[in-house]
């Protein structure tokens, strides 16, 4: 490949440099261009993580997660000067990262960790959420971690989740789920003892379950691990994740004031009338408008 670059080089264009790569070699395509060229953004989230995105009660994807997409299609549509349209793609713990990878999506906004290791394959967005990890269990079950000894904790696959377990509570049985609606409804039939996730996934499963007043999570006033959400991009393409970064950016201005337009969309839906009450913590906002002070 150098070689053949080499004798390209004295007169080197941009035709000249793709008929000079070597066979097989892909270009990609960056993220604004081909949604200008196309008029579709393929949005990918969860479908099982109520209340950051979930099926309402006609199959339509709704919830936090989806609420910030739309406010990147809005601003797409402003920056781009054209109707674009927004296509909501589902995804799964395990195939999140390679509906991004492949370009299948352009984002994925449900309720990912960035870690290193993700980050060799993927890029991601400044945070838009802060939660801890916890395990829900029934209260006959377990009163505290070191009850849970031998049970069985289902966690979904393709998640960051087993690992935390694996460390913080080495003695429990992992069971490794399809997804959270799996999951759940085993422990509801009681074939397994707990399931794991962030907090506010677990408590919006159980709100309008039977079980809402037999079940507690662990550990009560700690958790095992606080994870920041962002949304999955494309590696090495920056134009497409100051974009992303900017929109967020200009939403959580003022968060650490419990002001702004993310405050409006977090009420919405973890608010008072929310599908699940789950006040914003001081500690979790003051994180957010941190990772937003370089960007002013």
């Amino acid at each position: 490949m150098a070689m053949i670059l080499r004798r390209c080089l004295p007169r080197m264009t941009v035709v000249a440099m793709l008929a000079c790569t070597a066979p097989g070699t892909v270009w990609a395509e960056h993220v604004l261009d081909r949604i200008n060229n196309t008029g579709i953004f393929n949005a990918g989230t969860r479908a099982d993580t109520m209340p950051f995105a979930y099926r309402d009660k006609k199959e339509k994807l709704v919830g936090f997660s989806v609420d910030l997409l739309r406010e990147i299609h809005k601003r797409l549509e402003q920056r781009l000067g054209r109707p674009i349209e927004m296509k909501l793609v589902p995804t799964t713990a395990s195939d999140r990262m390679e509906l991004v990878t492949s370009a299948a999506i352009d984002i994925e906004c449900g309720i990912t960790t960035p870690t290193w290791e993700r980050e060799a394959r993927v890029d991601f967005s400044i945070p838009f959420f802060g939660n801890g990890t916890r395990i829900m269990t029934l209260r006959a079950t377990a009163a505290q971690l070191e009850d849970l000894r031998g049970k069985r904790i289902g966690v979904a696959a393709g998640t960051t989740t087993a690992g935390i377990l694996a460390e913080h509570v080495p003695d429990v049985v992992i069971v490794e789920v399809p997804d959270m609606d799996v999951g759940f409804a085993l422990f509801e039939r009681g074939e397994i003892d707990g399931l794991s996730n962030i907090g506010i996934v677990l408590r919006a499963k159980v709100e309008k379950s039977p079980l809402k007043s037999k079940v507690v999570l662990l550990p009560r006033t700690e958790v095992l691990s606080y994870e920041s959400m962002a949304c999955i991009l494309p590696q090495d393409d920056s134009e497409w994740r100051d974009f992303v970064n900017r929109t967020f950016a200009e939403l959580l201005d003022g968060v650490d004031e419990f002001r702004g337009s993310y405050i409006e969309i977090y009420e919405r839906w973890f608010g008072p009338r929310g599908l699940v009450y789950f006040p914003l913590d001081y500690a979790v906002a003051q994180r957010l408008a941190t990772a937003i002070i370089w960007l002013k």
